[in-house]
């Protein structure tokens, strides 16, 4: 009988040690620049959208890269260092105070400490001074949004939700340009652009047919609304 305290102490010992075990990884709140990219043979691989990602507290965090949308969510690391940010997920081969390594099966991803002016608050113009959209060629180009706004109520659902823009102009395939979701690989874009319609309106067919009217398209920076959404972007370089 004399035993079984020692043993309780034990047990309880034993499974507070199991929850400790289980308990999720923390990543201490920092700013990351990606500064190398490799293929997942470790072949070196030249890149421009460079990979910026904010760890905050209570494990949410921010990501992006370069000119592209910003996600935001809380993220999760495993105990087998398996990092989830929702849209993407990563394992951590290297975790220092000046060193993250990630893989995944796009690649290798080595980051810094991202001592720059990243999070720049950006300023736009007034839209009424924007100059009027009558050809598509002006448009031409590789947009990437970084914003995305709501006029009022109104929802879009994930699927749908724009990432990015390939306008290339008349074709002879009719096909002017592309519209990609955020879950678009870069190869299959769930729409085309068929026309610069009247009202300054890109008319979409494709997964499904949708209307993008254009707000402004001019200095590097376009704004298109669907409904309540609006969308900005910046032209990719």
């Amino acid at each position: 009988m004399l035993l079984l305290p020692a043993v309780a102490f034990c047990i309880d010992n034993k499974d507070k040690n199991s929850k400790d075990k289980k308990k999720q990884k923390l990543i201490v709140p920092g700013r990351w620049r990606e500064t190398v990219r490799m293929m997942p043979d470790s072949t070196r691989q030249q890149f421009y959208d460079t990979l910026f990602i904010h760890f905050q507290p209570k494990d949410s965090f921010s990501y992006r890269n370069r000119n592209g949308f910003v996600y935001e969510g809380v993220h999760k690391l495993s105990e087998d260092s398996i990092l989830d940010l929702g849209t993407v997920r990563y394992k951590v081969l290297e975790r220092t105070t000046e060193r993250l390594v990630m893989i995944n099966a796009s690649g290798i991803f080595h980051l810094v400490p991202d001592l720059s002016d990243t999070l720049k608050k950006i300023v736009l113009r007034k839209e009424d001074t924007a100059r009027p959209v009558n050809n598509i060629d002006v448009m031409i180009g590789r947009w990437s949004v970084y914003k995305r706004a709501s006029d009022g109520p109104g929802t879009i659902d994930a699927s749908d939700n724009i990432r990015s823009a390939y306008i290339t102009g008349p074709s002879t395939d009719g096909k002017q340009g592309f519209i990609y979701s955020g879950s678009d690989p870069d190869s299959q874009p769930s729409w085309y652009i068929t026309e610069l319609g009247g009202g300054q309106s890109l008319n979409c067919a494709g997964k499904s047919t949708r209307t993008l009217k254009v707000l402004r398209c001019q200095d590097g920076e376009m704004i298109l609304q669907e409904n309540s959404i609006k969308y900005y972007f910046r032209l990719y370089r």
